[in-house]
């Protein structure tokens, strides 16, 4: 099965994972209702969740110089893609405290400064996606 199958089970499984998170998650978050138009902010906080997610796999297919890397995804993958995730994370929130995209209201645990919400979203989902898509597309070769 073509790698093209593997992104495309990829951006599937990311975008439920993260829509699901982004529902939940969204009232820890206050001063993003500038952000609001014709596309619910957690829609569109979620597709740069599935964006960012893109990306990292994308950069782990350069590293190692292979598209179809998650045909053989081994644990040291998942943990760089969990370290990757854990940095888009703190690049996004630092971003959007610069920027002044967004708070946390009172109930959002902090770390450092940094929403637990997002550290943990990233650092989680991001490799459970791609974990996901590998078991769903080793299914479909069966």
């Amino acid at each position: 099965m073509p790698a093209i199958i593997a992104y495309a089970v990829l951006l599937v499984s990311s975008f439920l994972l993260h829509f699901m998170w982004e529902r939940v998650h969204i009232a820890l978050y206050t001063g993003y209702e500038s952000l609001e138009g014709i596309v619910p902010v957690y829609l569109y906080a979620t597709l740069g969740d599935v964006g960012y997610t893109l990306v990292a796999v994308l950069v782990v297919a350069l590293l190692k110089r292979d598209v179809g890397w998650m045909k053989t995804v081994r644990g040291v993958d998942y943990a760089a893609l969990a370290g990757i995730g854990l940095a888009i994370a703190i690049f996004v929130e630092k971003k959007a405290q610069v920027l002044g995209r967004w708070e946390y209201t009172e109930t959002m645990p902090l770390i450092y400064g940094f929403g637990l919400s997002p550290l943990v979203q990233m650092t989680v989902l991001l490799p459970l996606s791609v974990f996901i898509s590998v078991v769903v597309v080793r299914h479909l070769n069966r």
